[in-house]
């Protein structure tokens, strides 16, 4: 995995490594993973708001989701989105679409 990806399969499609706010990898089995969302992700600042793509990734036994927004890595964000897509599918996780 390169230092730089957020986001990154395992060659056999049944994990993911997905690097926290710190920079430390979090590896994800399969197994672990109840849903995988997409959709828009709203920061509200002082006088602003901005609003962004997301990945969402909720696991079984947590309640709080691991969020990869747009703004993280520009570049890849439409690389992360077909790869997250493909191990869903291979994987038969729930894939819930821009809501």
């Amino acid at each position: 995995m390169s230092s730089s990806r957020l986001i990154s399969c395992n060659r056999d499609w049944t994990g993911i490594t997905v690097l926290d706010k710190k920079g430390k990898p979090i590896f994800l089995d399969y197994h672990q993973i109840s849903e995988i969302r997409f959709g828009y992700h709203t920061i509200t600042k002082l006088f602003s708001k901005k609003t962004s793509e997301k990945i969402e990734i909720r696991l079984k036994d947590s309640t709080k989701p691991i969020l990869v927004l747009k703004p993280m890595d520009w570049d890849r964000f439409d690389q992360y989105k077909q790869e997250i897509t493909r191990f869903a599918k291979e994987n038969r996780i729930r894939l819930v679409e821009y809501e």
